[in-house]
């Protein structure tokens, strides 16, 4: 997928779902990955103790029916 953060000007609409839920963009791109099925394994390449730590807490957002059907049309 490249660089998570880059998604705030590719695809706009995670970046604003990140501000609404006052997370990193790549908090709620592993939440969106996660959200998709149950066999999906986002497997995040993380080299810095923050980025792990980021990585982590994507467990932890909670996207609505509504992020999701934004983030699935981004």
């Amino acid at each position: 997928m490249g660089d998570a953060g880059s998604l705030a000007t590719t695809a706009a609409e995670f970046g604003a779902v990140a501000e609404e839920l006052g997370v990193s963009v790549y908090q709620v791109t592993l939440a969106w990955h996660l959200a998709q099925a149950d066999v999906v394994i986002p497997i995040p390449g993380a080299s810095k103790p923050r980025s792990i730590q980021d990585s982590a807490a994507a467990t932890h957002v909670q996207l609505t029916a509504e992020h999701l059907a934004r983030l699935n049309n981004a």
